[in-house]
């Protein structure tokens, strides 16, 4: 069967600056326990990625998380990820929360 790459970028801090493991410190290990109990696998890169964007005239600078999943290819996976992600954005209180997927070939 095709499989497909999920990258979920987690954020370090939310959105007013609070620090995530501080104010919220099971947030990243109940998302990767999620993931696990669903998929059996992931990979976690707590390495923290920097961005910036702008919303609203706003300008935010992140500290992210990459949270990555390789799974079957399926419409019962994707909609998985589709309610995780809803989950995460109330969980993380994040305006947006990218989930970026593709095909992967595992040689």
């Amino acid at each position: 069967m095709p499989k497909r790459r999920y990258e979920i970028l987690l954020p370090a801090e939310f959105n007013d600056g609070r620090l995530v493991m501080d104010a919220c410190p099971m947030c990243v290990p109940e998302s990767l326990k999620e993931v696990s109990d669903t998929f059996g696998a992931f990979t976690f890169r707590p390495d923290a990625a920097l961005g910036n964007w702008t919303a609203d005239g706003r300008r935010y600078s992140d500290r992210l998380f990459a949270l990555i999943v390789d799974v079957d290819d399926t419409a019962e996976h994707r909609a998985w990820i589709a309610h995780f992600k809803t989950h995460l954005l109330q969980r993380f209180e994040q305006l947006e929360i990218y989930v970026t997927s593709y095909p992967v070939e595992v040689h």
